[in-house]
């Protein structure tokens, strides 16, 4: 019987972290339904972290033929360089996806902006890179 319940707490808590090692986020952009999936949670600081990008208009049909720029930066701090990057999300399958590249641990603000038939939408996220 102990061998089941341990058995049990380590499935439960295998599936608990299957999932863990993602970020995802529902927001709005203008008349757009955005899903931002970031592949680590928490995002790691030096490195490489992908996003991708899933863009519904009111109706819930995908947009595949807007401009995605996704613009990170850290707020400003006392005697540093701001730390501004911004990178082109690419189309595939559907969804945009882009790299960002966070220099250093700390809170990062993150703008997906949206060009699409002469109008731009943008949607904003904060995560603590590790």
């Amino acid at each position: 019987m102990t061998r089941f319940f341990l058995f049990l707490f380590l499935f439960i808590l295998g599936a608990a972290g299957a999932e863990a090692g993602k970020y995802e986020a529902s927001k709005t952009a203008g008349e757009y339904r955005v899903e931002i999936v970031i592949d680590r949670n928490p995002p790691v600081a030096i490195g490489d972290n992908h996003i991708e990008i899933e863009i519904k208009d009111k109706a819930g049909k995908p947009v595949t033929d807007a401009q995605v720029i996704v613009n990170y930066y850290m707020p400003p701090m006392p005697r540093m360089a701001p730390m501004n990057y911004r990178t082109e999300a690419k189309m595939k399958k559907g969804k945009y996806y882009a790299t960002m590249k966070f220099i250093m641990a700390g809170p990062w603000y993150i703008a997906v902006i949206i060009h699409r038939d002469g109008k731009t939408s943008t949607t904003k996220i904060n995560v603590d890179a590790q």
